[in-house]
C-alpha cells in the first residue's frame, strides 16, 4: 500500500497525533478524521482501498474493535503512519519530536 497523504497533510496528521498522545482523541476518532478530511472518502471506499470490510472499518472508527497490528497498519499506511511499540516514558519524547 502506498502513502496517499501529501506533504501539506502532515500538519493535520501531526496535530491529530499530538491530540492522540495527550488522550484527547482515540485511534478510531483519528482514523475517521483522516479518512473524511484528508481523503474525503466514504467508509465503503476507504475499506476497499485498504482491504478490510466496511464493518471492520466502522468498528475501528467507533473504537469497538481490538484490531491486530496488521489491520492498524493497513488503515493508517495511506497517511504515512505505522503502528509500533513506544515505551510509556518515551511518549513525551515522541510528542516533542512531532512538534519540531
Amino acid at each position: 500500500m502506498k502513502i496517499i497523504a501529501h506533504e501539506d497533510d502532515y500538519e493535520l496528521i501531526s496535530a491529530l497525533l499530538n491530540s492522540y498522545y495527550q488522550d484527547e482523541l482515540t485511534l478510531g476518532q483519528m482514523l475517521k478524521i483522516l479518512r473524511k478530511d484528508l481523503l474525503e472518502m466514504t467508509q465503503a471506499d476507504y475499506a476497499k482501498l485498504v482491504g478490510i470490510s466496511r464493518r471492520s472499518l466502522s468498528d475501528l472508527e467507533q473504537d469497538r474493535s481490538h484490531s491486530t497490528a496488521h489491520i492498524l497498519n493497513a488503515v493508517f499506511t495511506p497517511f504515512g503512519l505505522k503502528t509500533g511499540l513506544v515505551p510509556a516514558n518515551q511518549v513525551m519524547e515522541v510528542y516533542a519530536t512531532l512538534n519540531k
